[in-house]
């Protein structure tokens, strides 16, 4: 049943991509192999903007950053660098509010995110300053070496990438990934930035939006994946915060069956044996 047509001309909208960071050398590579490819060979309307925490490992990110700048003529970006531990949501916070041009559509991203210019076409479609934020339903890998254990090696990750039940799950939970105008941001208050360490600053963020007169849109989207990488909950964490952190650490991990075969392989191993020395049996 068709409710409503209408059409909008959001092609030319810029999109500001933050990304918060401390460390992480390995993972910003690749996630600047990804941004080369999808925002500057191909899609072009893009703006990045890194915020960086601390100083260790800041001069090999920067050097990523302009050795991406020389080879594919790209200026369109930022870095900015933050004293003190690292917060996810003041580093988005800060990020955000640095833009000194017009009115532009923030995609907040994290570095072991990959997405598709495809995505990006989406995420403008979805927005509206003063009308609509978006967020998407992820796409989340689980651990490729419990996925592809029995193969001889790990498959190329472009490969890795198949939307299955054996290969990840739909983060209905998260909201971590999210795009939205900066003058919405704004208006809305931004992150609380009493939020320290891991989780909660992006919920709280969905919820003002869910009690204010805006239009969210939460749907899966196919062009967005979340990389699996090895978690790990730090003690400081409060018991809230460490229960929903090693919860997420489970649900990255694997399938339930793919869990439970990790969880009784003594019994199946126990199994196997028995089944090998009845038919060795019955051969003698």
């Amino acid at each position: 049943m068709k409710v409503k047509q209408e059409k909008l001309n959001m092609a030319n909208a810029l999109i500001n991509v933050i990304v918060p960071l401390a460390k992480r050398v390995d993972k910003f590579r690749q996630f600047m192999q990804n941004f080369r490819e999808m925002c500057i060979q191909q899609d072009g309307r893009i703006h990045l903007t890194v915020v960086y925490f601390g100083k260790e490992e800041m001069n090999e990110v920067k050097g990523i950053l302009e050795n991406t700048s020389k080879a594919a003529n790209f200026r369109n970006f930022t870095f900015i660098q933050l004293n003190g531990e690292f917060s996810r949501g003041k580093g988005l916070d800060v990020g955000a509010r640095f833009w000194k041009g017009s009115n532009v559509l923030l995609f907040f991203c994290d570095v072991d995110i990959y997405f598709t210019s495809e995505f990006l076409n989406t995420c403008r479609l979805n927005t509206q300053p003063g009308k609509k934020v978006f967020y998407p339903v992820l796409f989340s890998q689980y651990n490729p070496g419990i996925i592809y254990g029995h193969q001889d090696a790990v498959p190329p990750l472009e490969q890795q990438l198949v939307i299955k039940k054996e290969t990840g799950f739909w983060r209905d939970f998260g909201f971590g990934m999210t795009c939205q105008y900066r003058s919405d941001f704004i208006n809305i208050g931004g992150f609380d930035l009493d939020i320290k360490g891991w989780g909660g600053e992006d919920v709280h963020l969905y919820r003002k939006y869910l009690h204010s007169n805006l239009i969210v849109v939460r749907t899966p989207v196919r062009g967005l994946f979340h990389l699996w990488h090895e978690k790990h909950c730090a003690d400081e964490l409060t018991p809230e915060q460490y229960k929903m952190c090693m919860q997420s650490k489970a649900m990255n991990e694997a399938s339930h069956g793919q869990l439970g075969m990790l969880v009784f392989r003594h019994e199946i191993d126990a199994h196997l044996r028995k089944q090998k020395q009845k038919t060795s049996s019955k051969t003698t």
